[in-house]
């Protein structure tokens, strides 16, 4: 979604920097990767160093030994912890026998935090959170103990409910979409009916079938493979992206903007196993990520519906670290699901909770709590299709990554409307 630009600096000196950084003109969310190829043409030893313009103490400094084959570093910038505005850095490879090996500058902009994101910044320094992500990203670099971030629907019940009312006198929630919030902060998921009319779902159905019959990422009839960012391939699916109705009700719940990371369409449902989406798609404060499911048809039983587990927003949070599970790696999950999806089953099984099945009209929109466990049915007949999309939102001001993985996350900055 950003606009990259490469740098490229030649040097007299044995080695080369390229830098892979947002474009200027693209506002950064909350993390602002840099992806610097660093080649030699004989062994190095080397310091890697990101400076700010006109400052000589480096903001992050760290010993590369470089061979020939090269080394690709991802740097991982916590945007929060940098001044507004336009920010000119300077990448520079300096050799441990004393001189400069490259340079290269950088233009970020850095925009201005709103509520939330100046309450993270104050959060990040307190616990000490480095500037430079130097490797992955982890739910270890960031305070979730601290209750002042809690969310206002994760606060007990009487509070959460108390904090609807008042956005229903204010008038900033109508009383359908106060009733819907309640269900949110009760059940983990809300319903919205008629959101989509038959010009839109025409449209959209439209592009999934162009998508499909394009074979785009190589897409089989009849099977269950999702496929990924249509919004970026045709405009009913950006339109959809960014509906105002759903954008509305997911700025209820954030108390801020929400920025879409992504979407996932399907023709045949998913079939995927229970999960929380915690994390896959992991926000910093808790609670600020939220999944929406989009109906493109009216869902039949025995299509591998969507399946719910209400209520099961409330239980523990479920983070790499807490089963001491490594990153994931070029796309190896076999690790993963053997151990955190047991470790979820005992979960839900500990606690009593029961999938449902979700089995709306066209043009029919869920949301869900990040940590609601869900997942998708068995297709028990496989000629029913279940057409449909899900795309996912996180706050503005909230950091942003997946945890599984170890990546830095993403979020759409640009205009909503």
């Amino acid at each position: 979604m950003l606009d990259l630009l490469k740098r490229l600096v030649r040097s007299p000196s044995p080695a080369l920097l390229e830098v892979e950084a947002p474009g200027p003109d693209a506002p950064v969310s909350s993390l602002a990767v840099l992806n610097v190829r660093i080649t030699a043409r004989e062994p190095l030893e080397a310091r890697l160093e990101l400076l700010a313009e006109g400052q000589d103490e480096p903001l992050y400094s760290a010993p590369r030994r470089v061979g020939p084959a090269g080394e690709t570093v991802r740097l991982t910038l916590h945007a929060h912890l940098l001044p507004e505005g336009v920010q000119r850095l300077r990448v520079r490879l300096l050799s441990t026998k004393g001189g400069l090996l490259a340079e290269t500058p950088v233009t970020l902009t850095v925009p201005a935090l709103n509520s939330l994101g100046a309450t993270v910044a104050e959060s990040l320094r307190r616990s000490l959170a480095p500037l430079v992500i130097d490797g992955d990203c982890d739910s270890g670099l960031y305070d979730y103990a601290d209750p002042a971030l809690r969310p206002w629907f994760d606060q007990p019940e009487d509070v959460a409910l108390a904090h609807i009312a008042g956005l229903e006198a204010s008038g900033r929630a109508d009383a359908d979409e106060a009733q819907a919030l309640r269900h949110f902060v009760r059940e983990g998921y809300l319903a919205m009916e008629n959101v989509l009319g038959a010009e839109q779902l025409a449209a959209l159905n439209l592009a999934l079938d162009d998508a499909v019959a394009t074979g785009r990422e190589g897409y089989a009839w009849g099977s269950s493979q999702r496929l990924h960012s249509l919004h970026e391939h045709y405009p009913a699916v950006r339109d959809l992206w960014l509906h105002p109705k759903v954008l509305k009700m997911l700025d209820l719940i954030f108390g801020a903007p929400a920025r879409p990371c992504q979407s996932l369409t399907y023709v045949f449902g998913s079939q995927q196993e229970h999960h929380q989406d915690t994390i896959h798609l992991t926000p910093f404060p808790a609670g600020y990520m939220c999944g929406v499911w989009t109906a493109l048809e009216d869902v039949q039983p025995e299509s591998g519906e969507l399946m719910v587990f209400p209520r099961s927003h409330r239980l523990p949070r479920v983070y790499t670290r807490t089963v001491d599970l490594p990153k994931v790696r070029d796309e190896d999950w076999n690790e993963f699901g053997q151990t955190v999806t047991p470790y979820w089953t005992n979960l839900i099984n500990d606690g009593g909770y029961a999938p449902e099945p979700y089995r709306p009209k066209a043009g029919s929109v869920l949301i869900w709590h990040e940590n609601l466990m869900h997942g998708g049915s068995v297709r028990r007949d496989l000629e029913k299709s279940r057409r449909s999309i899900v795309c996912h939102y996180f706050a503005e001001g909230a950091v942003a990554y997946y945890d599984s993985s170890g990546l830095p996350g993403a979020m759409y900055m640009g205009p909503r409307g």
